[in-house]
């Protein structure tokens, strides 16, 4: 597993593309493992920060408890026909990917001088107060894929830790 920035160095034009994926919209989908292993979804508001992908997640939720019980995860950036090449014919020649996914653990963060900071900014961008402290986790990447919409069809593209970046082309 590696964090963002190692992943952004390795592989630095798809991390680019997946990171605009992302910024296109706040909102994400965080697909978590239920108690007796079903999978569950949930909206997220991802935010990448120094070298991790951080989430923010409300103390009691289901989606912690799940977190907690087993930290495998995958995010999802949101999906929008707005966005897609096959509708949006200034998408079809861009690199940006659609819609890109982010697979491994959700680790939380234990270190407070990284936290306060973290709380710092989430308060600024959002004004959540630190006295409505979110538990803080960041996401140890195994997977990172992508897909990007074509007149042809879709180019998806994906790279998982320790190999390298594979690009096919889907009619």
């Amino acid at each position: 597993m590696v964090a963002w920035g190692d992943f952004r160095a390795a592989e630095p034009a798809f991390a680019a593309s997946v990171r605009a994926a992302f910024d296109a919209d706040r909102h994400a989908v965080l697909a978590t493992l239920r108690r007796d292993g079903a999978p569950r979804t949930s909206g997220v508001e991802p935010v990448f920060h120094a070298a991790d992908v951080w989430l923010f997640v409300m103390p009691g939720s289901v989606k912690l408890a799940d977190l907690s019980r087993d930290p495998r995860c995958s995010l999802h950036s949101a999906t929008s026909e707005r966005r897609c090449g096959r509708h949006n014919p200034a998408g079809a020649r861009g690199l940006t990917a659609d819609d890109a996914k982010i697979s491994g653990r959700a680790v939380p963060v234990t270190d407070t001088a990284s936290a306060v900071e973290f709380l710092d900014l989430l308060e600024a961008r959002t004004g959540l107060s630190a006295e409505h402290c979110p538990e803080l986790m960041r996401i140890d990447i195994e997977e990172v894929c992508a897909v990007r919409a074509t007149e042809k069809g879709a180019v998806v593209s994906s790279w998982r830790v320790g190999g390298p970046l594979r690009v096919r082309e889907r009619p």
